[in-house]
């Protein structure tokens, strides 16, 4: 899912639609007194608009917003809160669309517009906040009105207050603006990311079938919408979405909003289906698109793929188990493991077993084909094989199918029976022994940086195998100097021919020879090294004599 951008607060965004009372008249003038809210020393003292009219035809129209907090606590130390406007049906007083919001503190919010006014003290402040109205609406004339204001005074004290409350003051606005007529596209509809064409319905609990969508409107954005499916005798489920407002992540709902939701990605709808249902296939019958300027688009005929629900009681199956559940995946090819189960009532054989999931681990091992295979004990098996490193997977994800089209599910990961299944690689216990280590030639000139030396390692006794190696020259004090460090062709016994040459600046002196070899599992062993955790050489240190160079006279 994409990460959501906060939108300033000027910029459309859709919540979900309620009813509330209908527009007040205007006060005849910009500040009125509210009744006071018993249930806290906070309240709204004052609120209006700018102005009671403005052409938003333009696109670039603005109006002021004023309001007032206060707090007879005598430890208030100053405001923060958030307000909100949305589009008012001047018939029914429903709100349509979006909601516009910004936070406030006692700073105000400089950057998404909002100012505190001269005088303001820690116990009273005014507000105002610069809106950006929004040029499109459902005709020529939109009506606009304060939703919602909550604050605090910093000192334990909060308010909420909306239509209610609110409709005592002159809360509403007109903007003459753009009808939008146009509706929202339907660009895709699909399973959300993650998410199975198989649905566990637990028992007792129902299920839960998750969608996203995405979409355009190019004037007025997107507000929302509703996904419809129709299920075995002709049942029907339905859920919504809504880009919504909250105050610490801004506009939400969809995984990506665009400036003026005018483009809206991944925007996740979940359909609650009641338990007990009958199993079988559940699919996409409709999608609803609403726009900001309240027209909705009904889109029928889609050709989503169907969801199985299943609670495992027509196909089931036991005994989930890999054989073997321990494979040697040091060593190339890699072989494979079964794994193997037990399936009941399974009309015409058993078509599909699906691995979806591989717990923690789910990139190290892989299925290797979906198309079982019949054992003569009457269980069905599919090839399974781990990554070439050490690994552990446990089997979190199963969806078997039978020819008939029934559907079992099991694993944690998908919400259904656990599985007690889980497929590792040999364990890396036995490190490389080194039986004898050459070198050749054994003296080189301290300033011949051009001769190849050959150090030949023989190696035997290696679970994993050796594919790196560092190698040093150790001083007669017990420094070491790097020579050169990488990987080598894996190697579980024999040699391991090694080509250097001697580093620039290396000084006239004995030096005897230290490496460290790594297995492919990471882990290390090493000779000839100072310290009490590498092994002595076998046969001796090798020596090599770095001469000093001729004198001239």
């Amino acid at each position: 899912m994409i990460r959501l951008r906060r939108l300033p607060a000027s910029m459309t965004a859709a919540g979900v639609a309620c009813v509330l009372s209908a527009v007040p008249g205007f006060a005849a003038t910009r500040h009125h007194v509210a009744t006071p809210d018993t249930a806290s020393t906070m309240a709204v003292s004052a609120l209006s608009f700018s102005t009671r009219s403005v052409d938003a035809t333009s696109g670039s129209a603005t109006i002021e917003l004023d309001w007032t907090m206060t707090s007879s606590n005598p430890a208030a130390s100053g405001f923060g809160g958030d307000v909100h406007i949305r589009r008012m049906n001047p018939k029914t007083g429903a709100y349509i669309g979006t909601e516009l919001a910004v936070n406030f503190d006692s700073q105000g919010s400089p950057s998404d517009g909002v100012t505190v006014k001269d005088g303001a003290t820690p116990a009273s402040a005014t507000y105002a906040w610069t809106i950006a109205v929004p040029q499109y609406g459902a005709t020529t004339k939109t009506t606009w009105a304060v939703s919602e204001i909550k604050g605090g005074d910093g000192a334990g004290d909060s308010l909420d207050w909306t239509a209610p409350r609110l409709s005592a003051f002159p809360r509403s606005f007109t903007a003459r603006t753009t009808a939008d007529q146009g509706y929202p596209s339907l660009d895709q509809v699909a399973l959300a990311q993650g998410t199975q064409a198989t649905v566990y319905e637990a028992p007792g609990q129902g299920a839960t079938l998750r969608y996203q969508l995405d979409s355009q409107e190019s004037r007025s954005g997107v507000y929302g919408g509703t996904v419809v499916v129709t299920g075995p005798g002709g049942r029907t489920a339905r859920g919504s979405f809504a880009i919504g407002w909250d105050w610490s992540e801004g506009y939400q709902g969809c995984g990506y909003i665009d400036w003026m939701q005018r483009q809206v990605l991944d925007c996740a709808v979940s359909l609650s289906l009641p338990a007990g249902l009958p199993e079988g296939d559940w699919k996409v019958a409709e999608v609803d698109l609403t726009s900001n300027a309240g027209v909705t688009h009904a889109y029928t005929g889609l050709s989503e793929a169907a969801v199985h629900v299943t609670s495992d009681s027509v196909l089931s199956a036991s005994g989930f188990a890999f054989t073997p559940n321990q494979i040697d995946s040091w060593h190339s090819p890699v072989p494979t493991a079964q794994l193997s189960l037990r399936p009941s009532g399974a009309v015409g054989g058993i078509s599909s077993v699906q691995l979806t999931n591989w717990g923690d681990n789910a990139n190290e091992c892989t299925q290797l084909s979906t198309t079982p295979t019949v054992q003569a004990d009457g269980t069905v098996t599919v090839p399974v094989r781990g990554l070439p490193r050490r690994f552990s997977c446990r089997l979190t994800g199963v969806i078997i199918t039978d020819g008939n089209g029934d559907q079992a599910v099991y694993g944690s990961s998908l919400g259904a029976p656990d599985i007690d299944a889980t497929l590792t690689n040999l364990p890396d216990t036995v490190l490389p022994t080194v039986d004898a280590v050459t070198i050749s030639p054994d003296s080189v000139a301290a300033d011949d940086t051009q001769t190849w030396i050959k150090l030949t390692i023989d190696v035997s006794a290696s679970t994993a195998g050796v594919n790196g190696l560092d190698l040093y020259l150790v001083d007669a004090s017990g420094h070491t100097y790097p020579i050169q460090s990488g990987g080598v062709s894996t190697t579980f016994s024999g040699p391991i021919d090694e080509y250097f040459t001697l580093p620039q600046g290396t000084a006239p002196g004995a030096y005897t020879i230290g490496f460290r070899l790594q297995d492919q599992g990471y882990q290390t062993v090493s000779y000839g090294l100072p310290g009490s955790g590498s092994r002595p050489m076998p046969g001796g240190p090798v020596t090599l004599t770095a001469t000093a160079p001729p004198t001239t006279g």
